[in-house]
């Protein structure tokens, strides 16, 4: 691109280069544009459904069911009836941009973050890979996210209330990603945490790893022994009452001994199939639907499970969390969880909220065995402690 007013200075390949910012002016102007046009005039009644996320209920108001079934494919087990009003409910209100690739997400509510930050997990995904630059608009409060592998395309931008988004250059599952995140970072009484969750004889626990260290399928264990399932990928926690709240983002099941003595289980309940980052199928399934009696409720949070290798049995070793213990609690602050990254200082003081919680409660170093044998010493453990 040439001519136009021009960006600040970008790093680019070990080289300072300057960025023209005509293009990314007139693709706001166009976005803005269509985006007030069909706000003004909807022909088409929207589609409404409501989510519970954390602490807070989100309406999700789709003209034409933009994005409104991928909401409902990935957050199934979130839906809700619609609740009273009340003040800390979201409103999301998605429109695709007719003629363009464009969607058109504008949030409405209390206190709510700004929507290009607030979408913190993508975001910060895909900034760390080097074809990926957040940049400021043409006008104040103006920041996009661009691809520079692609002339500096925009896949995504904000101007503080509404969020566009390009569904042909954007990463899968970015949209929906945004919203729920939004949601999330607006909650500043509940820590979401890189963490499966479950309960266990009216207690609740975290299961704590890194991605493929083992807690989905731990936590699908303990859901076929009987237990509740709250979620696989992130935990919510008040912090005020250190309670778990449950959050079950449809489940991502990898294949593996224990996922396939649940075949004939799988064969009879609604499922998809994916492929992952790593090239595997998965079959994506609500855990409501796999285990009707497993379904989670708001429980005290009493235990954490810190997933440390895996050997021949289960071997399960008491640990007192420490602030110096940095590589063991990592994984529960990691970049793919809402709220973090944004500032060294606003980090610390998350990280060190996070050593609080798990240094009140009951912490277990786990080496895994086989799921169902580390399901029943989970089991044992805390059946033994809350009776």
């Amino acid at each position: 691109m040439s001519g136009g007013v021009l960006a600040p200075d970008v790093e680019a390949g070990g080289r300072r280069e300057r960025r023209s910012s005509t293009g990314l002016a007139d693709w706001f102007g166009r976005a803005e544009a269509i985006a007030d046009l069909a706000g003004g005039r909807s022909a088409v009644p929207p589609s409404s459904s409501w989510f519970r996320i954390g602490d807070r209920h989100l309406r999700f108001d789709s003209e034409g069911g933009v994005l409104l079934d991928a909401m409902e494919s990935q957050y199934r087990d979130c839906l809700v009836s619609a609740p009273a009003p009340a003040p800390g409910d979201v409103r999301c209100d998605a429109r695709r941009l007719p003629g363009t690739p464009l969607v058109c997400l504008t949030f409405e509510g209390e206190d709510l973050p700004d929507p290009l930050e607030a979408a913190g997990t993508p975001f910060r995904i895909v900034r760390g890979l080097a074809r990926y630059e957040q940049v400021p608009g043409p006008r104040p409060g103006q920041r996009a996210l661009v691809d520079r592998e692609h002339g500096g395309r925009p896949i995504a931008a904000g101007d503080g209330r509404r969020l566009f988004l390009d569904l042909d250059a954007a990463p899968a599952e970015l949209a929906t990603d945004c919203v729920v995140n939004l949601v999330q970072a607006a909650q500043r009484d509940v820590l979401f945490l890189h963490a499966a969750s479950f309960g266990v004889g009216g207690a609740g626990a975290l299961l704590v790893g890194w991605s493929q260290s083992g807690k989905s399928t731990t936590a699908l264990a303990l859901a076929a022994r009987g237990h509740a399932f709250l979620g696989d990928d992130v935990a919510a926690v008040r912090t005020r009452t250190r309670e778990l709240l449950p959050f079950p983002k449809v489940a991502s099941l990898r294949p593996g001994p224990f996922v396939r003595s649940l075949e004939a289980r799988l064969r009879a309940t609604r499922h998809a199939k994916a492929v992952g980052d790593d090239g595997q199928e998965r079959a994506l399934v609500s855990m409501r639907e796999l285990f009707p009696t497993s379904e989670g409720r708001v429980l005290p949070l009493r235990f954490a499970f810190l997933l440390d290798g895996f050997g021949p049995r289960p071997k399960l070793t008491r640990y007192r969390p420490r602030i110096e213990d940095v590589r063991r609690l990592r994984p529960v602050v990691n970049g793919g969880t809402p709220s973090w990254g944004h500032s060294p200082g606003r980090d610390l003081m998350r990280f060190l909220a996070v050593v609080n919680v798990l240094s009140r409660i009951e912490c277990h170093l786990v080496e895994l065995g086989p799921a169902e044998e580390t399901a029943a010493a989970i089991e044992r453990i805390m059946e033994g402690e809350c009776h």
